[in-house]
């Protein structure tokens, strides 16, 4: 993923990251353009299941699309 940086569009750096849950992730970003010199925090959250994992973690739950959904119970009915 790239982060630009919300004044001037340059590109940023993380300095540091953290992950208190599976799903959720908070950076600390600072832009590379040196006129402009913003930093600040980033939070980033997983909100969808797009595709299931084959190997799920069974202290994850993450909302499936409802598209994915009704292709894997068509898939369940047919079996």
């Amino acid at each position: 993923m790239r982060i630009t940086c919300p004044h001037c569009q340059s590109r940023t750096i993380t300095r540091s990251s953290r992950r208190p849950v599976p799903v959720f992730i908070e950076a600390y970003a600072q832009c590379i353009n040196p006129d402009c010199g913003w930093a600040g925090k980033l939070q980033v959250e997983v909100v969808l299941t797009t595709s299931p994992s084959r190997c799920p973690n069974p202290e994850v739950a993450i909302a499936l699309e409802p598209r994915s959904r009704q292709v894997l119970l068509d898939q369940l009915q047919s079996s």
